[in-house]
């Protein structure tokens, strides 16, 4: 499609379904042996017979969030998690929309477990942004927007960016201040591979492409509240550091053909220890400050800096970043937050990952300072929380 044939206020194409396409898309659904395999995982004990009748009872997108993806997902908590618990839930109001802007580690958890969470207190459940580079497969593309997601356009040239960019700003500026629905997007474009969360600013930039108005306008309406989402261990910690360590290798990493698929089906089955979701409070008294004097471009470099430190000030510290933290420093700081038997217990499990990677090297006299090298990129990715920590709690630009 090319730019001139991109209707900024045309959403037919990235929107979730509506109610009164549940059914039609419910049977297409049914025909796709992908989902029996995925209901399989979640609901041992069902039939295809039972599914198939479980998902032609649904008749909103709401009951599908209520009857399927959120029982399915607190399944999946309850299995791959040691508990899963919500930071602040007094900063939002449930009669009051967000912009959920969220760290980002895993491809589908992150704003899924925001959903079950708020499903659970009385809350509405949030739009969700999915890039369409994860929806090749036609089932995965109506399972996500029958669950309220909305698709972002990644894989188009320089020329197309600005059209598609104002398309998706006017849908979320009118889903949010005309429609009152909350939205969960992730701050950058692609999962953090090393731990170390950075707000990208042309997220900030998309968000104000539709608008006339200056920088503090434009966001001020959008409720916009930082959010994080951490984990104990993360299922994909292997995966990223072989990207990373490729990286540093070769200078580049080609994803393979359903790499992205294979690592979001091991976020949801991998064993996770405890998750926390915390929620910031909004960004009002921020973009209130933002000194308008200066370029456009340092304003967007200062609201992603103040974003940034709220996200790390806020995010949940487990005993393995403070681990990592000593383990890589070589110091003591955090000893007094962990036990001895958690050490040994992470140091085993370290071990054992970068075991993993090693093993998978086809030359042989590589493989032991590719082990270690493994050990240490996986340290880094669970320090990186900590040293974040350490620097935001001292840090304000303004």
């Amino acid at each position: 499609m090319t730019p001139e044939l991109v209707d900024i206020n045309n959403f037919e194409e990235i929107r979730p379904f509506n109610n009164d396409e549940v059914s039609m898309v419910a049977e297409r659904m049914l025909t796709q042996p992908p989902l029996y395999e995925m209901m399989k995982f979640i609901y041992p004990y069902l039939e295809e017979a039972d599914v198939a009748e479980m998902l032609r009872e649904i008749k909103s997108v709401d009951q599908f969030q209520e009857d399927i993806s959120g029982p399915a997902f607190k399944v999946i908590t309850q299995t791959t998690t040691n508990g899963l618990t919500f930071s602040n839930m007094e900063n939002i109001r449930k009669d009051e929309p967000y912009l959920f802007l969220s760290n980002h580690r895993d491809i589908i958890l992150d704003s899924a477990l925001l959903n079950v969470s708020l499903l659970e207190k009385g809350f509405k459940t949030t739009q969700i942004a999915i890039g369409d580079n994860l929806l090749h497969h036609q089932m995965i593309r109506d399972l996500v927007r029958l669950n309220k997601s909305f698709i972002v356009n990644r894989n188009v040239n320089p020329k197309e960016m600005l059209a598609y960019s104002k398309r998706l700003s006017n849908y979320i500026h009118k889903t949010i201040r005309e429609e009152q629905i909350s939205i969960w997007i992730a701050h950058k474009e692609g999962r953090s591979k090393d731990g170390d969360d950075r707000t990208a600013s042309g997220l900030l930039k998309m968000l104000v492409s539709s608008r006339d108005e200056n920088i503090r306008e434009a966001l001020l309406p959008l409720n916009i509240v930082p959010m994080v989402v951490s984990y104990e261990y993360d299922p994909c910690d292997i995966y990223k550091a072989n990207e990373l360590l490729t990286i540093k290798e070769n200078g580049i990493y080609e994803k393979q053909p359903g790499e992205d698929y294979r690592s979001a089906l091991k976020g949801i089955t991998g064993h996770k220890g405890r998750v926390n979701i915390a929620v910031g409070t909004k960004l009002h008294s921020t973009l209130k400050r933002l000194p308008e004097n200066l370029p456009k471009n340092e304003q967007f470099r200062l609201l992603s800096h103040e974003i940034d430190r709220r996200m790390h000030l806020m995010y949940k510290l487990w005993p393995t970043n403070y681990i990592a933290h000593d383990l890589l420093t070589g110091t003591r700081d955090y000893a007094h937050l962990y036990s001895g038997i958690q050490k040994i217990a992470f140091g085993n499990y370290l071990r054992g990952r970068a075991l993993q990677m090693g093993l998978a090297k086809k030359v042989l006299l590589k493989r032991e300072g590719y082990t270690k090298q493994a050990r240490e990129v996986l340290l880094q990715m669970y320090a990186n929380p900590v040293f974040n920590h350490k620097q935001a709690d001292r840090e304000s630009l303004f």
